[in-house]
């Protein structure tokens, strides 16, 4: 990496309104919307501050009810876990000073006893019950499917618990550690009432709320009585959304931002050759793919016209295109560093158009009777994601398969995917930041979405119901490991490439991004 004259970073004057909450971090008003606590652009005392220019802004601050990755890498300043992943994706208490599994479903646990929420009020045992059967028991909320494990939580006292769970869950250390586990204030939420959290959230995270303009900025600022002490150097953090590359990337040459993801890797050189920005690449858990709906109504329904398309794409010319050569091509969704990482079915694939087109033959489509589906991709909600989709249509026409392509406007293309109104193909991305295989691989289950899926497979189902009790961590490994195997031949998903991603990254920073893809300002320095 190229090391260059250190810029100096940006420095503003603080507002009376972030002098008033750190000094009132203790008292009832901190908690109250910022049009209560005053917002006088006067100050006399600068604070170091560090700013990030993100692609999408959160879309709520309601961390059980969203699946959106770019939420909860902000929110993780403002809101705490019972159990936290360090950098190298290992599960480490952080709420909690100590648990055990006491038997297949009971786990205790020990709050640390000196944790506030920016309100001031205290986080106890209580809080913990109000959040976890919330999304534990509501099916209303996007992230319940992932919680819904939970039975109970049983209060001990203040700092002891119990989470009693339906049946055997080896996997509840890493449900708790992600953004559908949030521990929100109970207090604060019956006399405010949600309403009145999603304008002025409370967590108690490092990072207190200061303000938020949906679309623009979501302004955090340091608080001083975080349990884990004065774990940061960043006194106000701004997480800008700027959704348009040219202008995120023209801040970031510019100095107007410290740190810029999602750089399009044709501006890569160009980032890397400007005085005072490096570029920093980052692997993530995210796996491109098309999503295959084998209900019998539909074309893809056959096995042969699936394991065609599969064949007609060609894997290395998209990562290419779309990843500067970098990303790795694989037939899994499960990646290196995963419990039950299937190798053998990472950094291959197998495009042969000459095989695609056999197939589609046997299967009874020709030149004068052409295999038609449609192909539903987002245009505009991620990088080049209507591009690829021009890109990958293009690949199938040439193996003898007529293409209706249709791109949908996020809020379409997400009500599409949510609620199976997809055909044939559907183009997507999944993280899986619970690095557990769970997650990925219940979507092979056949309650899953049948009707955007209709993949059912008996075997299949059976790994993983056994697998979701199995409680020797060596056998459940295998199980999942054939599951893998068996999808990678009937082909619900057909994948593409596990995706990575860029950052401009100014040289007055030091700045090693997660393959989570969280945000966590404590672990960022200045040079």
């Amino acid at each position: 990496m190229k090391k260059r004259s250190v810029t100096k970073i940006a420095w503003i004057l603080t507002t009376a309104a972030m002098l008033l909450l750190t000094a009132c971090n203790n008292q009832s008003d901190a908690g109250k919307p910022s049009s209560e606590t005053g917002t006088a652009a006067q100050g006399t005392e600068a604070e170091k501050a560090l700013t990030f220019a993100l692609s999408q802004d959160v879309d709520t601050f309601d961390t059980h009810n969203t699946t959106a990755i770019s939420t909860e890498a902000v929110m993780v300043n403002l809101q705490s876990y019972l159990l936290k992943r360090d950098h190298d994706s290992k599960v480490q208490p952080h709420l909690v000073e100590s648990y055990e599994k006491t038997d297949d479903v009971t786990w205790s646990f020990t709050l640390r006893d000196n944790i506030t929420f920016h309100n001031g009020d205290p986080l106890t045992a209580e809080d913990v019950k109000f959040s976890l059967e919330r999304v534990a028991l509501d099916n209303k909320l996007v992230q319940h499917q992932n919680y819904k494990t939970i039975k109970e939580v049983e209060i001990i006292d203040d700092t002891h618990f119990n989470i009693i769970t339906n049946g055997p869950d080896p996997v509840l250390p890493y449900r708790i550690a992600r953004e559908g586990s949030g521990i929100f204030p109970k207090k604060y939420i019956e006399e405010a009432g949600w309403e009145g959290y999603m304008k002025h959230p409370v967590g108690s995270g490092p990072y207190q709320f200061v303000e938020w303009s949906k679309g623009d900025r979501l302004v955090l600022s340091k608080y001083d009585n975080y349990f884990a002490g004065d774990v940061t150097e960043w006194d106000t953090v701004i997480f800008r959304t700027i959704i348009e590359n040219s202008t995120r990337i023209g801040e970031a040459l510019t100095g107007g931002v410290d740190i810029a993801a999602n750089i399009p890797p044709t501006d890569l050189e160009r980032v890397e050759n400007n005085d005072g920005t490096t570029v920093i690449p980052n692997d993530t858990t995210t796996v491109m793919m098309l999503m295959v709906n084998q209900n019998p109504e539909f074309k893809t329904s056959d096995p042969k016209v699936r394991e065609a398309i599969d064949y007609a794409i060609d894997n290395m010319a998209l990562i290419e295109k779309y990843t500067d050569g970098s990303a790795a091509p694989t037939r899994t969704r499960i990646v290196p560093g995963v419990p039950g990482f299937e190798e053998s079915l990472y950094n291959t694939h197998r495009f042969d158009p000459e095989r695609a087109k056999q197939l589609l033959a046997e299967a009874g489509y020709t030149d004068s009777n052409p295999l038609e589906i449609t192909y539903t991709a987002s245009q505009g909600r991620t990088y080049a994601d209507s591009e690829m989709a021009q890109m990958i249509a293009g690949m199938l026409e040439a193996a003898g398969i007529k293409v209706k392509l249709q791109l949908l406007e996020a809020s379409q293309y997400v009500d599409v995917r949510t609620n199976g109104k997809n055909a044939e193909l559907l183009q997507t991305g999944w993280n899986n930041t619970m690095f557990d295989p769970s997650l990925a691989l219940i979507h092979f289950h056949s309650t899953y979405n049948p009707k955007g899926f209709g993949y059912n497979n008996p075997t299949v189902d059976d790994l993983l119901d056994k697998a979701a009790v199995n409680m020797n961590p060596e056998e459940r490994a295998e199980q999942y490991k054939k599951v893998q195997l068996i999808a990678a031949e009937e082909l619900p998903y057909i994948y593409l490439f596990r995706s990575n991603e860029y950052y401009s990254v100014s040289d007055a920073i030091d700045y090693k991004p997660r393959v989570d893809s969280m945000f966590y300002v404590e672990e960022i320095k200045s040079n």
